[in-house]
């Protein structure tokens, strides 16, 4: 199958335009119109209604547009990937996370190593767990840090275990809840609840532990953003279910977190494409380490809440 033909049909779907289309890849239009006509024929399809003047998608057309459009991004940005490869040197490292853990652990973690005076230059991913799964087995990210289960392992990946962390629940420090040990799930089930959106972990993960026990969360605010979920919180609004390893101290201001009375563990693991890891993957995770363990000694209350493994 041609590519120039399926970039000239992307270009006339993004244009409305075939001869706009046709111009912006150097060619004439009586070749574009020859091209998208090759391009029905290879792959059976009628992709544009030509019952009008103006090129229109058909239905096949537009089921196949969706389908292929982010694989042709991907196509494109193949030269910007060889362009970064060659100006990258061996002292350079791409993490790839969710945002919650990409401030809490991640960032923390580069810092510390930088003013260790260890050399390295680091980009810093966020991406949705299919895409932070996929695209490390795929090479296209030296390492992710992830939640236990992998979710979407198409391609296999090596999963290091390296913390755990205990659930917890956020809330104003002037609440009444802030005076006790534990929070225990009876107790939450009284609370309004500051939560992710149905269909995200946290709130899946809320919904699990609630459920467990035969109680149903109530459900006072949702959002997109485990950041905003904290601020609603400050503002009292509501509780929210959180890990303490993505709350920076900058972030506890007005809060106080209480541990969830049971069992209730995130294991957190680093993730790799099959085969050797480079070699300041090594040296983040020995940074990592060494700021969970400061984490540790300097907070009061981390030692019983995170470990590592």
């Amino acid at each position: 199958m041609n590519l120039k033909s399926l970039r000239l049909f992307r270009n006339v779907v993004s244009t409305g335009s075939l001869s706009e289309a046709a111009d912006r890849m150097g060619v004439s239009p009586s070749a574009a119109s020859r091209l998208l006509t090759q391009l029905e024929r290879d792959l059976r399809l009628t992709l544009f209604s030509r019952s009008r003047r103006n090129l229109e998608l058909t239905d096949e057309g537009a089921l196949f547009y969706q389908q292929i459009s982010n694989t042709l991004d991907g196509i494109d940005e193949i030269p910007v990937i060889a362009r970064d490869i060659r100006s990258r040197t061996r002292n350079w490292l791409s993490v790839v996370t969710a945002a919650p853990l990409a401030n809490g652990l991640v960032v923390p973690t580069i810092a510390r190593l930088r003013r260790e005076g260890v050399e390295l230059q680091c980009t810093v991913h966020v991406e949705s767990r299919f895409e932070i799964e996929s695209k490390v087995a795929a090479r296209g990210y030296n390492m992710g840090m992830i939640s236990l289960p992998v979710e979407n392992e198409i391609i296999p990946i090596d999963i290091m275990p390296v913390l755990r962390s205990r659930l917890c629940v956020l809330m104003p420090a002037t609440h009444p809840l802030a005076g006790v040990a534990e929070v225990t799930l009876p107790q939450l089930a009284e609370e309004p609840m500051v939560t992710l959106a149905a269909g995200q972990r946290w709130r899946e993960r809320l919904e699990e532990v609630m459920g467990g026990a035969g109680l149903r969360p109530t459900i006072a605010f949702e959002t997109g953003s485990t950041i905003v979920t904290v601020e609603m919180v400050r503002h009292g609004m509501g509780l929210t279910l959180i890990d303490p390893m993505v709350l920076t101290p900058a972030m506890m201001l007005d809060l106080a977190v209480r541990p969830l009375a049971g069992d209730h563990w995130i294991t957190y693991a680093s993730v790799h494409a099959k085969g050797p890891r480079p070699e300041l993957a090594e040296v983040f995770l020995d940074g990592l380490s060494a700021h969970v363990e400061a984490r540790r000694a300097d907070e009061p209350g981390m030692r019983d809440l995170i470990y590592l493994i």
